[in-house]
């Protein structure tokens, strides 16, 4: 039986790891991290429903690792904290999102040949679309065909689409009165029961879904577990992949990250551990020859290319209540404005009516000491009349955006990761354009004021990408389309990692379609 070692846990290795085990390989997968019940009710008792009982902060779902097991350095324009947004445990990042899963546009794949910046991916869209259609499958995606902006599909979506709220079918025909296109939102939150989940009771709490409504990893890992193809291997720290005569032939780990190092065989590696973690594991897999500046890296190119999401926030204050937080993740958006300006005019980008109120404001009025709940109440009053507009805009890699190993050591003596990103002409070009946009909108939707934010108080959305590009030729990129090392047979890296450009659109839904595109071809070759 083959063998398969897959370094990472989040939505990437378990797709990768579900369909090689239904194609009947021996699948062991290791996870930094520590494993966390499922469905995550304990995560949302903790920080939502009970979070009134904690002096802050409320407590962290899971507790931190320590920090000489996961860490991190940045420097540059980012004022977010990469060390929070790097959620290591069973099931990754995707224990805890929105669930938004848009298809990247056709034109979005080859932005260097239409626009002049970035880079053109290995792939078109009609050779993925479709494994989209796959992967929302896979995920339970719920949705419509009504967004005039999304690239052409093949089948409909597994699940109905989630419905405007009342305020939000106002907000849309007011800006469809100014020219703005807006739209429903494709989700992986279950419309209906789908593949053993419970349909979604609409809370507004899918960052921290307590009954597995929202897609998590860890729907599958648990499916994955009555399997004796399957091996989950949580609390491991992979310090190196081995290789020998120019194959990938396993890795070396720490076990419940102690002293003792064991080596671990495999006919395949599959790297999924996130654009940081990954550029750091290829870094330290260092070996003479080839591989002496870190393996994968004969181009130079790992640890390079490095991109973020840039998400800008504007709260938007209108004279009547328009009552947010009654719903899920942002139902209302437009893709309009997803292609790039000419004449340097900025990036594209997606503009989004967050129908919420950011908790962790909430929560700073509510411990205040009030005499009374009616004192409660009336410090929460003004957020009934105010709503958050996003916009998520694209970015391209720069000299300035990237991922090395720093001076800070884990408990190994290994340097961990140190992130550089800088914000660049474009990236200030974009956000001119965002806060042009988010004026627009504003008048449209008859909003007293608006308040953005300046640009360096920009938000990832956790999505890091870039770092390992895939692309056709050894000399400029790392894999090619199907995330294999174009110089060492057998070890893959999938995942964002693999992202040659920074879309306006969250890649979610393209980590998922190209991960079965993967498990497909490694399969494939796997049984000859």
């Amino acid at each position: 039986m083959t063998r398969v070692a897959i370094v990472g846990s989040g939505i990437t290795g378990t797709t990768l790891a579900w369909h090689l085990v239904k194609a009947g390989c021996q699948v062991d997968m290791f996870e930094n991290g520590p494993e966390v019940p499922y469905p995550h009710s304990p995560q949302f008792e903790a920080e939502v429903l009970y979070a009134n009982q904690y002096a802050p902060p409320t407590p962290i779902f899971p507790p931190p690792l320590p920090l000489d097991i996961k860490n991190v350095s940045q420097t540059g324009d980012y004022a977010g904290d990469l060390q929070q947004e790097r959620i290591m445990c069973v099931g990754g990042q995707a224990t805890r999102w929105f669930a938004m899963t848009p298809r990247i546009g056709t034109e979005h794949f080859r932005s260097f040949s239409l626009y002049g910046f970035g880079r053109d991916w290995p792939i078109s869209y009609e050779d993925l679309e479709s494994y989209y259609s796959r992967a929302e499958a896979h995920i339970g995606v719920s949705g419509q065909a009504d967004n005039p902006f999304a690239p052409r599909r093949a089948s409909p979506f597994p699940l109905p689409a989630f419905a405007l709220s009342y305020q939000d079918r106002m907000f849309a025909e007011k800006l469809k009165a100014r020219g703005i296109v807006t739209h429903t939102t494709p989700q992986a939150r279950a419309r209906e029961d789908y593949d053993g989940r419970p349909g979604c009771q609409n809370f507004g709490e899918c960052g921290r879904c307590p009954v597995g409504a929202r897609y998590s990893p860890n729907h599958h890992l648990e499916l994955l577990r009555g399997s004796e193809r399957f091996a989950l291997h949580p609390n491991c720290l992979v310090r190196r992949i081995i290789v020998e005569n120019g194959k990938g032939v396993g890795v070396t780990y720490h076990p419940e990250h102690g002293a003792r190092q064991l080596e671990h065989p495999a006919d395949v590696v599959i790297v999924a551990a996130g654009a940081i973690e990954t550029a750091r594991l290829l870094l330290l897999s260092k070996a003479t020859g080839i591989h002496s500046d870190g393996l994968g890296n004969a181009s130079g190119q790992v640890g390079r290319n490095f991109g973020m999401h840039h998400v800008w926030w504007n709260e938007l204050s209108f004279p009547k209540p328009v009552m947010p937080g009654r719903a899920g993740p942002p139902t209302l958006l437009s893709h309009q404005f997803t292609l790039p300006e000419k004449d340097g005019g900025g990036g594209g980008m997606t503009v989004e009516m967050f129908d919420g109120v950011p908790q962790g404001t909430v929560l700073a009025a509510g411990r205040r000491q009030y005499v009374s709940g009616k004192a409660s109440l009336e410090a929460l009053r003004p957020f009934i009349s105010k709503r958050a507009l996003t916009v998520n805009a694209e970015t391209i890699p720069s000299d300035d955006k990237y991922v090395a190993l720093g001076d800070k050591r884990d408990r190994f003596g290994d340097p961990f990761a140190a992130v550089t990103y800088k914000l660049n002409d474009f990236d200030r070009a974009t956000y001119q354009r965002a806060q042009r946009l988010a004026g627009r909108f504003g008048a449209a939707l008859g909003a007293e004021s608006l308040s953005p934010g300046p640009i360096e108080q920009f938000w990832s959305a956790h999505h890091h990408l870039g770092t390992c590009r895939m692309g056709d030729s050894l000399h400029d990129s790392v894999t090619d389309s199907f995330g294999a090392l174009h110089e060492t047979s057998g070890v893959y890296i999938c995942g964002g990692a693999a992202f040659p450009t920074v879309t306006p659109l969250q890649p979610t839904l393209t980590m998922v379609a190209l991960a079965i595109r993967s498990a497909d071809r490694i399969a494939e070759q796997l049984a000859g």
